[in-house]
């Protein structure tokens, strides 16, 4: 099935060195930043938030028993992980039946080197979620699908599939696209068009509308806050944006593997095989990723849910040796490159600053002994810093809840920090060299003073810089 003379023990052992890597990353790696910036939402529970749906949140509330650590951090991400591979197990289980051994290990081998499925998989953000529900979808659709198609109806899978549909659109609004994508399905094939006649379809459609109930509510609260965000808030430009568009293409193998390109095709363009439905999800999600691209900011690990609809059938027509070493061997050296990056040392952030992405990752175990003996010095209102991410990072680090972010634009700080409340406070800001104290948070105190500069230094060289400020008689703006 895979290729030609590789036997399945060697993607066997491929699968469990990338495994044992990833296993000891959810533990060691340092916390990426929007990872402490979700952790926050679980200890502000709510309906839902203003950048994504709820579940993240929620799980990371649930996890928090665990505490502030990155075993609570990732505990979840480790169950979805396991998780994902007993869906590969179980894909490889209904394609190749007694022969599914080798299916299933080259399938996992794959998705643990594959570039954007090893960085989804190891971080606390709504993505691995995204992909392990919408894994479910795909497969619990499919089994549904064979059996309808055979005259043997199990309605189980149909309801387990909308009920994976609306945890996926629980964890981003892009969940959205595997809803419309069965519709399209059904629509579209004449075998799935008597399903309209049945109350299971819509008892399954209600389902999944009802358990958006909660992001709703929320919106309603909060004056469609979250639905303007993601559909009016970012960045849209009234010319067609051709750069956006190249960054999306040439991104686009980078994050797959590019030795991946020629099976990818291969799958996609085959035809009689039975899985039309993965292909529908693959072109309907990355089209329209590849549109909006045109308009505003797409970042390449959104189109998570195309790549996981073709996942579980590129070892199919992965057939050439040279394809596959080529495939493990770039796998692994991103996955070493991100190792090392959030582990011992940044590979970039000596050489700029603009990699805030790994500098917020580092230096926070300096920056706490100054802020615990400012504390201890000065009557502190609160704890700020300019930018959502970094008090993220410092949250986590200072195991505060109440660590807030002063940036103007909107998030989900927003709706935890009461100015009003803290009028008149004399507050705490830690600024770093890229997100600096702005003359807007200036102008909301009497005066700003800078108390401590804590420089991190690696092997020589200054990764981030880490200002200390006080900031005395808090006036917050009106606005």
């Amino acid at each position: 099935m895979a290729a030609r003379g590789i036997d399945w023990r060697i993607y066997r052992a491929l699968a469990i060195g990338f495994l044992a890597l990833k296993l000891v990353l959810l533990v060691v790696a340092r916390p990426f930043m929007d990872e402490t910036y979700y952790w926050l939402w679980g200890q502000h529970l709510a309906l839902s938030y203003f950048d994504h749906p709820p579940l993240i949140g929620w799980t990371q509330a649930a996890a928090s028993v665990l505490g502030w650590n990155t075993i609570g951090l990732r505990a979840t991400v480790f169950a979805t992980l396991l998780g994902d591979i007993a869906l590969l197990y179980g894909f490889a289980r209904h394609i190749a039946g007694a022969a599914w051994r080798e299916l299933f290990w080259a399938g996992t081998a794959l998705f643990l080197a594959t570039p954007i499925f090893f960085g989804l998989t190891n971080l606390a953000l709504p993505d691995h979620l995204l992909v392990f529900f919408a894994l479910v979808a795909i497969y619990a659709f499919t089994r549904f699908r064979a059996a309808y198609e055979a005259g043997v109806p199990r309605w189980r899978f149909l309801y387990l599939a909308a009920l994976a549909v609306g945890f996926a659109t629980l964890s981003k609004y892009s969940g959205a696209l595997l809803a419309a994508c069965i519709f399209l399905a059904i629509v579209f094939t004449p075998k799935l068009r008597s399903l309209f006649r049945a109350p299971h379809l819509y008892l399954a459609i209600a389902l999944v509308v009802a358990m958006q109930a909660p992001v709703l509510v929320w919106n309603l609260q909060h004056d469609m806050a979250s639905f303007g965000f993601i559909f009016g808030g970012r960045r849209i430009d009234g010319d067609l944006g051709w750069g956006g568009v190249a960054g999306f293409l040439l991104g686009f193998p980078l994050v797959l593997s590019p030795f991946l390109l020629w099976p990818l095709g291969r799958f996609l363009f085959a035809r009689g095989d039975g899985n039309n439905f993965n292909r529908l999800v693959f072109w309907f999600s990355t089209l329209g990723f590849l549109a909006a691209s045109l308009f505003t900011d797409i970042l390449i690990h959104w189109n998570a849910i195309a790549y996981a609809a073709v996942l579980p059938f590129l070892a199919l027509w992965l057939r050439s040796r040279l394809l596959v070493i080529g495939h493990f061997v770039f796998g692994g050296l991103i996955a070493l490159a991100l190792a090392v990056n959030y582990t011992v040392l940044p590979l970039v952030t000596p050489f700029t600053y603009t990699d805030q992405t790994t500098s917020l990752s580092y230096g926070w175990e300096e920056v706490v002994p100054e802020i615990e003996k400012a504390l201890a010095e000065h009557d502190i209102g609160f704890i700020a810093t300019p930018w959502y991410a970094s008090a993220g990072a410092l949250a986590f680090a200072l195991r505060d809840r109440d660590v807030t972010s002063l940036f103007p634009g909107r998030d989900a700080f927003d709706d935890w920090f009461d100015p009003a409340a803290h009028a008149g406070q004399d507050a705490l800001i830690v600024a770093d060299r890229k997100r600096r104290v702005t003359e807007a948070i200036e102008s909301q105190f009497r005066s700003v003073e800078r108390i401590k500069l804590v420089n991190i230094v690696l092997n020589g060289r200054v990764i981030e810089r880490y200002s200390i400020y006080i900031a005395r008689a808090y006036a917050p703006s009106s606005h």
